[in-house]
Parts: C-alpha cells; sequence; structure tokens
C-alpha cells in the first residue's frame, strides 16, 4: 500500500460489480474497503430471477467472446467463492431451453446448431430437441416447433450469491461498510458523513447511482435506470431442470426450490418500486408456457431499476476526473454473468496491466462518445 493511503482500494457500492472488482482486488494482494450506503446487495443485485445465459451464437463479435469467456470460466469462480465463504450461491449451469413456435425459427435454431459447435469452442452445445424431452416442464403447445436446448446457461440466486462474495471478501480481510454513504469524490479520496478514506484508487460500482454523476462530469445523460419486475414462486418441485426462456419471459428453478419468474422492462415508470398489471401479464406467459407452475403459489415480488448505460454495454475503468477513479457500472441484464470477469479487467487495471477488454465496455469509450 502507498504511504499516505488508508488502503491500496474504496470500492464504492456492494452489489455484484463492487464486489465482484473487490474479490478481484483482494486475489491480487491489495487491500480492500467497500462502502454502501444500503445493505449488501441492495438494489438491482437484489433481484430474483439470476440467469446467466449467452448471446446467440451468431454474428461473433469481442462483446460475445467476453462473455462466452465469463460464462465458461462462471463454474470455477463460485466454487472457489463459495468454498471460501462457505455459503451458497445457487450457482448450477443446468442450461436453458427455448420453445420453437413458428417455421422460421427453426430453420434459424438449425443452423445454429453448427454455429455453435465453432463458435462455442466445442465447451457447450445447442440442440433442437423434442419438448416431450422435458417431462411436462415446458409445455407441447407453446413449443409447436420443438425446443432449442443450450448447457451453457446458469442459474444463480443473486442475493445468496451477493452475501457468498462478501463472506468471501471479509474472510480475506477486506472489510465491508454498510450504511457508508458517500457524499464527494476527490482526489485519491472519498468522504461520507463518516469521515475520510483515501486510497490509491476508488471504484464507483453504484449502478443507476453513477449516472447522475457522470451527467455532472459529461455534461449530458449517461444512462437510466430501467424498471424490472419479478416475482417468485413456489411449491413445485423443479430444482434440477433447464431454465426457460420464452415470449420474453424468464422461468428459472433455483436451488433452495424457488422458481423466479420474470422479469419485464420498462424505460417509463411512475413508481420504480412497485408492481402492477405488467408482472400479472409475465406471470400469465409463464404459466402458458410452463404448466408445472399453474399449481404453484406466489410467495413475494420485487421491483427495482437496473443501470443501462446510454451506449447499453457496462463501462470499465478510468476517467477524467478526480485522480484514481475507475468505473464499474452498466451490467444491464447481463451484469451476474460478467461480473466476476469484469472485476479482474477493473483490477488488473489498478494494478497497471494491460488488459483485453470490448472497446465498447471502456468508460473512456462511453466518455470520448458522448
Amino acid at each position: 500500500m502507498a504511504t499516505g493511503f488508508d488502503n491500496d482500494v474504496v470500492v464504492i457500492g456492494a452489489g455484484i460489480f463492487g464486489l465482484s472488482v473487490a474479490w478481484a482486488c483482494v486475489k491480487r494482494g491489495l487491500s480492500v474497503t467497500i462502502v454502501e450506503k444500503d445493505t449488501i446487495g441492495a438494489g438491482a443485485s437484489g433481484g430474483v430471477m439470476g440467469a446467466l445465459s449467452p448471446n446467440v451464437p451468431e454474428n461473433w463479435s469481442p462483446k460475445k467472446q467476453f462473455q462466452l469467456d465469463a460464462l465458461l470460466t462462471a463454474q470455477s469462480h463460485w466454487a472457489e467463492v463459495d468454498a471460501t465463504s462457505g455459503l451458497s450461491s445457487g450457482y448450477d449451469r443446468l442450461g436453458r431451453i427455448i420453445p420453437i413456435t413458428n417455421a422460421r425459427g427453426l430453420e434459424h435454431a438449425e443452423i445454429r446448431v453448427e454455429d455453435a459447435k465453432s463458435l462455442w469452442d466445442g465447451e457447450a452445445f445447442w440442440h433442437v430437441e423434442d419438448p416431450a424431452k422435458f417431462n411436462g416442464w415446458i409445455s407441447p403447445e407453446a413449443a409447436p416447433y420443438g425446443v432449442i436446448h443450450e448447457n451453457l446457461s446458469a442459474r444463480i440466486n443473486p442475493r445468496l450469491a451477493c452475501l457468498s462474495l462478501a463472506k468471501a471478501l471479509q474472510s480475506k480481510g477486506c472489510e465491508i461498510l454498510e450504511g457508508w454513504e458517500m457524499t464527494a469524490i476527490g482526489d485519491n479520496q472519498i468522504t461520507g458523513h463518516s469521515g475520510t478514506i483515501r486510497v490509491r484508487a476508488i471504484v464507483m460500482a453504484t449502478g443507476v447511482a453513477c449516472f447522475p454523476y457522470l451527467e455532472t462530469l459529461w455534461g449530458r445523460n449517461a444512462g437510466m435506470g430501467v424498471k424490472g419486475q419479478s416475482a417468485v414462486m413456489g411449491g413445485v418441485n423443479a430444482t434440477d431442470v433447464p431454465m426457460i426462456f420464452g415470449d420474453h419471459t424468464y422461468i428459472i428453478p433455483h436451488e433452495n426450490g424457488d422458481i423466479g419468474v420474470g422479469s419485464t422492462s420498462e424505460n417509463t415508470y411512475d413508481d420504480p418500486y412497485s408492481i402492477d398489471e405488467q408482472l400479472d401479464t409475465v406471470i400469465e406467459r409463464a404459466l402458458t408456457i410452463c404448466p408445472a407452475l399453474r399449481h404453484a403459489k406466489i410467495k413475494h415480488t420485487w421491483a427495482n431499476l437496473r443501470p443501462r448505460a446510454r451506449k447499453p454495454d457496462p463501462m470499465l475503468g478510468p476517467i477524467d476526473g478526480p485522480e484514481g477513479l475507475y468505473m464499474a457500472t452498466g451490467g444491464f441484464k447481463i451484469g451476474f454473468g460478467i461480473a466476476h470477469k469484469c472485476g479482474e479487467v477493473v483490477a488488473a487495471m489498478i494494478d497497471g496491466e494491460a488488459v483485453f477488454l470490448p472497446k465498447q465496455f471502456h468508460a473512456s469509450f462511453a466518455e470520448a462518445n458522448k
């Protein structure tokens, strides 16, 4: 640790991006403090879905390769975290099935069978199969042309994953200060009502709350919060079957017996934290696709804002502003799937290393294209 600093790194925000950056830094031997104005996993990271799913295997790009690399390394990452914490993140690579609803969809799905073999490096498959294979888990009427079955997708319990990662960090000496609200960022320091923390690097990982701060630096909107609504259903024994994605709806069976159903994507809303008839529509879709859910009960619901950058990619790395400031935000919909790899990239940047990162993911790219 450099002379005059309290720590090497302070991370603002204890959501999945902030915790992942901290974990990567700690593994490099850096001293880290996390400050969180609320609680661990609050905000978008406290959701109930947890789909870690790939892009369609076609029109390959550095962005898709980055996501593939993240998905292929997620199992070892979460196994290490859970072994360190003694908790379960709920991670399991059980795959995904997608109903095919028309002849054109079937044609495209069959073409992608071969594409997946080459683009996914033989690490996972994309097959076209009969829905009857899944023993009533998906309605044949919802998939008249069969289903796509791929085994790259995984599920995770977002809340439990954040708790497992936080405990693993604490066991490695990382201090997590809940209820610590940052009020100002200066050169190599942050200030809050509880005092000032001086560090070599500051990582802002506060999700939607990053955008107003960036707006003051850039003079324009940097992103927005997209509202999501979802539900947790119970009473169905389906812990070891693939997730379903159909009709813009995910059905995700979790390790603890809960089933996540969601979610909406709303750019306009009156109240970001309340549920309404749009969630009812999502649940109705799920009941049509998955007959087993007709006997399930809604245990609880969730609504919150997810960070979508103005250019819908993560924003990672240093920006012009206070000395030592880095960003880690904007993981809209794919945050849990790529967070550990994003954390590794930001930690490497802090250590002064050259990194591979799609140019659109660099915070400086978003800044330059404002």
